[in-house]
């Protein structure tokens, strides 16, 4: 039963942030009366308050696919890029409605600074890249934490967006074109 709750109260969370995608936060009272529940049930066993249900849908949406990078091995699976394309984007594309819902409201916008957190301390223990233009090894995982969720956002927030593996080699050739090569002079 108390699952059931919990799934009731992030799904209203999720109609309420696509709902009304420009504001910024939601009071219990509404989460409560979408998900059909009283507020007490909310607070009696699930969330003090909004940002605990902010924190624990970004935990328990990225939850799966963390696992997954967790599994990589270079030796096995090969260039870390192709590795996303592969087996990172399908499982982004399964939860597509949620994911997109965080990218797109504005109740969420720590969603991309907790992906860069996270991903940006997965890059520094699994990739290995040049230090150019006097960039710390930091500052190079941010860059290329940040350009890979900057292509993902633009994929899965829209409202259908293209199948994982139709978007496969597009997510591979941005990730392999220079920034001067978006440019038309």
């Amino acid at each position: 039963m108390a699952n059931k709750t919990r799934e009731l109260i992030l799904g209203a969370f999720i109609t309420l942030a696509r709902r009304n995608p420009q504001r910024t936060s939601f009071t219990m009272t509404e989460i409560a009366a979408e998900a059909g529940i009283s507020r007490q049930a909310i607070y009696q066993k699930h969330f003090n308050n909004f940002e605990d249900i902010i924190d624990y849908i970004h935990k328990e949406t990225d939850q799966q696919i963390f696992n997954n990078f967790n599994n990589y091995c270079p030796e096995r699976d090969g260039n870390p890029i192709t590795f996303l394309a592969d087996h990172i984007l399908p499982l982004i594309y399964e939860k597509r409605e949620v994911v997109g819902t965080l990218y797109n409201s504005q109740a969420t916008t720590c969603w991309r600074e907790f992906l860069r957190e996270k991903y940006s301390q997965w890059v520094l223990k699994n990739v290995n890249y040049q230090l150019k233009y006097n960039f710390s090894e930091e500052d190079m995982a941010y860059i290329i934490t940040a350009m890979a969720i900057s292509f993902i956002e633009v994929w899965i927030r829209k409202d259908n967006p293209t199948p994982p593996e139709e978007f496969r080699e597009t997510f591979i050739q941005l990730a392999k074109t220079s920034l001067c090569d978006y440019i038309v002079s």
